[in-house]
Order: C-alpha cells, then sequence, then structure tokens
C-alpha cells in the first residue's frame, strides 16, 4: 500500500524541483506527480491550483529560513552580540548551509520575474534586516548608525552564503566575530 502524500510532501517535491531542476518553470504539476509516482488527482486534493502550491512554496520558506531561525537565535542568546555570532555561523555549517544557500538562490532567480517571489523576498529581506538592526540598536542606542551596519551586516550574510572560500569553517568564524566586533565598535563610535 502505497503512503499516502501530505500537502507539505508536494511543497517540498516542489522546492526540490526549483532548486535542482531548472527554476520555477519546471514546478508543474504533471512533472511533480510524475516525480512522485502518483496522479495528479492527489495534487487536487491538498491545493486548488498551481498558484496555490507557490504560494505554499514561499511560505514555508519564509517560516523556516526566517521566522524559525530568528526565534531560535532569540531563544537560545538573550545577548545581541552573541545573536549575531550565531547568525553569522549558519552559512558555514556544511550541507544544511550548502542546501539553503542554494534554496535561497533558486527562490532569488524566481523572484526576478515573478511578483508573488518578489513581494515575499522583499518583505524577508527586510524583517531580517530588521532584526539584524534590533541586535546593533540594543548594543547601542545610535539607530541610523544601526539601520546602515545592518544592511552591511546582511549583505556580508548572503555573501558568505553564496561566496566560495577556502577558508576552514573555523577560520570563516574567526573572521565573522572579528567583523562583528569591528562593526558593533563602529556603532559605538557613532553615539559617543
Amino acid at each position: 500500500m502505497k503512503k499516502r502524500l501530505t500537502k507539505n510532501d508536494w511543497i517540498e517535491a516542489a522546492m526540490n524541483v526549483l532548486v535542482s531542476g531548472g527554476g520555477i518553470s519546471h514546478v508543474r504539476v504533471d512533472k511533480l506527480a510524475h516525480e512522485l509516482k502518483i496522479t495528479r488527482g492527489s495534487f487536487y486534493y491538498h491545493f486548488n491550483n498551481r498558484e496555490e502550491l507557490l504560494t505554499a512554496m514561499v511560505d514555508k520558506w519564509r517560516t523556516n529560513a526566517t521566522e524559525s531561525v530568528i526565534s531560535s537565535l532569540r531563544f537560545k542568546h538573550s545577548d545581541p552580540k552573541e545573536q549575531l555570532i550565531s547568525l553569522s555561523a549558519l552559512p558555514l555549517k556544511g550541507k544544511r548551509a550548502f542546501d539553503a544557500a542554494s534554496t535561497e538562490l533558486a527562490l532569488r532567480a524566481w523572484a526576478r520575474r515573478d511578483k508573488l517571489a518578489k513581494s515575499t523576498l522583499a518583505e524577508v529581506d527586510k524583517y531580517r534586516v530588521s532584526f539584524i538592526e534590533s541586535l546593533f540598536t540594543e548594543i547601542n542606542n545610535d539607530k541610523q548608525k544601526s539601520e546602515d551596519l545592518s544592511f552591511l551586516f546582511y549583505s556580508y550574510l548572503l555573501g558568505l552564503s553564496f561566496l566560495p572560500t577556502d577558508k576552514s569553517s573555523a577560520e570563516s568564524q574567526d573572521q565573522s566575530e572579528r567583523i562583528i566586533e569591528l562593526l558593533s565598535s563602529l556603532n559605538n563610535k557613532a553615539s559617543q
């Protein structure tokens, strides 16, 4: 007896196709059904149409790649500098980080030509930068400088995720901690 597919199974299959199968144009109901070895009827049990699936994909990504990460950071660390250090370690965590970066790149490519993905990505970027800004503001109450530093740090994190490096994970983490220290000191100088 075949396992009954869940809504999440379809979302996961769609994300896999998005990342490894040539982009969003390949996320098609018939292709997913073929890959999952099931009829299209299962898809229509969970979704009314492809657009509903696409919305579920970006919603799941937003939750997993942003909201859950921020909640976890806040739960594990009360110190804002420790949260920044933990955040900077995420792009360095092996296969999981590679998979997350691959998904993010695929979503960013999708967002270049689709309003749904573009608006979700803009919302996520804004939310992430705002979170980082709140950490810099907590370190020292200079709102304008914290806003600028948060954008700079977020850009650094994206670069760390997407750019190859010949440094070990430990070396990259040490560099991230030095960068956080430098940015924090810039933030402190601004308010003196």
